[in-house]
């Protein structure tokens, strides 16, 4: 009986071993990203594409940062430390030239994407076209990842009929309080006691009377903040920071045209400023601009990642038009 006890664990020990049921966790910190590929090729014009994709920097904020920070290692040293890496790449010789993504992972939640070529011309050309939709990738999958380990977000029951002509389906964590509440203009706020840092959420409109352009928004921005979001001193209230000009991206969300706006804040009159990214949504049947916004204060660290994540809370959200 024993002796069968042992075979069982044994059976089933190998059985977790060869499938792939059970995977360990993946590792790495988020934004992270292991690359395996020799350093003659790293240096070269197959490293050029890869860095310019994922080391680039991250619009909207004022001082340089990169979209991912990477770390590249040889394949002799592709240890099983590596493996489970959250982002990895591996670029290896192969019978083909080709690119694959998420084939047998080492671990859960994983993104993998290997590059096999027979030349390095072949490497060239595949990193030089795909560069890109790996950054994209790896972004999606940060934003996959955050917003699956989120905890329940409440709805903002003020907003779902705050709008004349639809209803904003539209929630935050329960560590947002509500800071301001009026007809038009909502302010909720993260302001952790023993973190010197605050993440803003603003959702308000205001009345197109001219052109959807970066003009026109940023100008009904600075409008509307002045009324409702006051600084520490008196006379001081936030506007935009126009020495360095926003990162403007434009979309439609349904039937909207959207602006994605990436930039800097400033307190008019006060000695403090931040990040901010927002959408701005023309509403051309009610001659309006629903704007919701995140806003970002944390003095002396780095932006990307608190930033990053603002930007996946505030970008889901769903519109309903009233009949």
């Amino acid at each position: 009986m024993r002796h069968l006890y042992f075979c069982l664990v044994f059976f089933i020990g190998a059985c977790v071993g060869e499938g792939t049921s059970v995977l360990p966790s993946h590792t790495g910190a988020i934004n992270e990203v292991v690359i395996v590929i020799d350093e003659p090729i790293w240096h070269g014009a197959s490293g050029d594409s890869l860095r310019q994709s994922l080391r680039s920097e991250v619009p909207g904020i004022s001082w340089s940062e990169p979209l991912f920070d990477v770390i590249q290692i040889n394949s002799i040293d592709f240890s099983r430390i590596f493996k489970t890496h959250r982002n990895l790449i591996i670029v290896q010789k192969g019978q083909q030239s080709k690119v694959y993504f998420d084939t047998k992972t080492y671990a859960q939640n994983q993104w993998l994407c290997i590059v096999e070529y027979q030349k390095i011309e072949d490497l060239n050309r595949l990193l030089g076209q795909y560069a890109p939709i790996m950054a994209y990738q790896i972004a999606q999958k940060e934003q996959e990842r955050y917003t699956s380990v989120l905890p329940p977000k409440r709805q903002c029951e003020a907003l779902s009929n705050g709008f004349k002509g639809f209803s904003l389906n539209f929630g935050l964590p329960s560590e947002y309080k509500l800071v301001l509440e009026t007809n038009r203009f909502y302010w909720f706020e993260y302001n952790p006691p023993d973190k010197e840092i605050v993440k803003g959420v603003f959702v308000y409109e205001y009345n197109s009377t001219s052109s959807f352009n970066s003009n026109t928004i940023l100008s009904a921005r600075d409008s509307v903040l002045q009324q409702f979001v006051f600084g520490p001193s008196e006379g001081s209230y936030m506007t935009t920071e126009r020495l360095y000009p926003p990162y403007i991206s434009t979309y439609t969300h349904n039937t909207l045209k959207g602006l994605k706006v990436k930039g800097l804040w400033k307190m008019q009159n006060a000695f403090m400023g931040g990040a901010f990214v927002s959408h701005f949504l023309n509403d051309t049947i009610n001659d309006r601009v629903l704007v919701i916004e995140g806003f970002l204060f944390n003095p002396g660290k780095d932006k990307r990642n608190s930033l990053q994540e603002l930007e996946w809370l505030i970008s889901d959200f769903k519109i309903q038009f009233s009949d």
